[in-house]
């Protein structure tokens, strides 16, 4: 299917103002060479501040914060604190010091900590008022497919929208909150040819885990096309050996 689409993209040129393949899809459509970021392991430091508690951190105190796996906050930053629309990672295995109550069968607390998708940690975002608060990643390099599993207050709807590394919108999608023991089949993904370089979440009062993105594909010539590469080159070759090989004409008078 990958290259389906690759060879459509080569012979259908785009339209500037129009998302690129932009495909919605779920955990099964990334590869093996996808990458998974389940915010776990972080300590207060110089970038990273306590939020509430021991098991409350607010990365991005002061500048942009790169996770191990690679992907960058980069909004906002810096943090602007957890009950100033400020991303925050709660970790319980910090500790069971701070319960998160989205509402229903929605408050995560250490009896409910094994509900989150991966691990003991997710980040998160709320909004103190009616608005909404956004937390903005960007990769090293493009990625083809981006996703999350998302839950929230009650009856609330996550956004996600994906840039090009010019800052263009490609494709945006949103997702509904559930309860907690279907967080971990909550996915919203984004598959894009045209290259995602950055990815915002928004919403009034929301968690993500297991932020999954996959690199674009390394781009080789078709196995039909190497013979021709190769009698090109033996052509040029000879042709520089037998003009080397020429003695400059003499001219009689």
């Amino acid at each position: 299917m990958r290259r389906l689409l690759l060879l459509a993209s080569l012979c259908i040129p785009a339209l500037a103002s129009t998302p690129v393949w932009a495909t919605s899809i779920g955990p099964g459509a990334f590869g093996s060479d996808k990458i998974v970021e389940s915010f776990e392991g972080l300590h207060p430091g110089p970038n990273i501040t306590l939020g509430l508690g021991a098991s409350l951190l607010q990365p991005g105190a002061v500048s942009a914060f790169t996770f191990a796996s690679g992907v960058t906050l980069t909004n906002p930053v810096p943090n602007p604190g957890v009950f100033n629309d400020g991303p925050f990672i709660h970790d319980f295995s910090l500790g069971n010091d701070v319960q998160n109550t989205w509402g229903g069968t929605r408050v995560l607390n250490g009896s409910t900590a094994g509900d989150i998708p991966m691990g003991t940690a997710y980040i998160g975002a709320f909004d103190p008022g009616t608005g909404t608060a956004s937390i903005e990643f960007t990769f090293a390099s493009d990625m083809e497919r981006v996703g999350a599993y998302i839950t929230g207050v009650t009856g609330g709807t996550i956004t996600m929208k994906v840039y090009s590394d010019s800052g263009t919108l490609l494709e945006s999608g949103s997702i509904g909150t559930v309860d907690l023991p279907q967080w971990s089949s909550n996915f919203l993904g984004i598959e894009n040819l045209s290259g995602i370089h950055r990815v915002v979440f928004s919403g009034p009062d929301f968690g993500l885990d297991g932020l999954t993105f996959e690199p674009m594909p390394v781009a080789v010539p078709e196995v039909g096309t190497l013979p021709s590469l190769a009698f090109g080159l033996i052509g040029l070759l000879g042709i520089a050996v037998i003009g080397r090989g020429r003695e400059p004409a003499r001219v009689r008078c």
